[in-house]
């Protein structure tokens, strides 16, 4: 059993449940070791979530690296961001099943708001970076014509932050893929530079 296999057992868990509602034991359990196995790596369940909460970041970083590093169109990294991609990435990255992540991921925020104050600052960081990476994004495609010209591209920025990360927390009967398409197509009549009047 290697040190990546108990993170991320431990991420499904604590997404699925919360930190308070997982221990170390279950985190055993899950994958078939002793607890005294993770104690090899882990020195508490603290520098355990610490650790598999880095371990998601840090795949997300590479992933939104890759996203805003290719020649993709806006449109492109729309589609990733709000056509529900991102779920599908950390369901196949934890092995969790449809539908189980969403709702669970609200209260584990919920806990790192207010327990976990380090961890929180991470994301406020890592929020602001991606903010300015889609804004970035947004000027060159004004620049390149497919997103109009008149929108301040930080402002439209922080829109689309926000809309990919409200979709998160939407109940399973509103986040579906033909809502996602909906967003998707709604937002672009808005802001595509072919909806310009004359």
């Amino acid at each position: 059993m290697t040190k990546d296999n108990i993170m991320i057992a431990a991420l499904r868990l604590f997404l699925l449940r919360g930190y308070r509602n997982v221990s170390l034991v279950d985190v055993a359990n899950e994958i078939g070791i002793t607890k005294g196995g993770i104690y090899h790596y882990f020195k508490s369940k603290e520098e355990l979530f610490h650790s598999v909460i880095d371990y998601l970041f840090d795949h997300f970083e590479i992933k939104y690296a890759e996203l805003f590093s290719k020649e993709n169109s806006f449109r492109g990294i729309l589609e990733f961001m709000l056509g529900g991609e991102q779920e599908v990435y950390i369901r196949r990255l934890l092995n969790i099943k449809d539908g189980d992540y969403r709702a669970s991921n609200a209260n584990l925020a919920l806990e790192i708001m207010h327990n976990f104050p380090e961890i929180q600052d991470r994301i406020d960081h890592g929020q602001l970076e991606l903010k300015e990476k889609i804004k970035e994004k947004l000027e060159n495609a004004q620049n390149a014509g497919e997103i109009r010209q008149d929108l301040d591209a930080h402002i439209l920025a922080m829109i689309i932050l926000s809309i990919s990360s409200g979709l998160n927390i939407l109940g399973n009967h509103l986040n579906t893929p033909v809502m996602h398409k909906q967003i998707i197509d709604s937002l672009w009549q808005l802001i595509g530079s072919n909806t310009l009047k004359e």
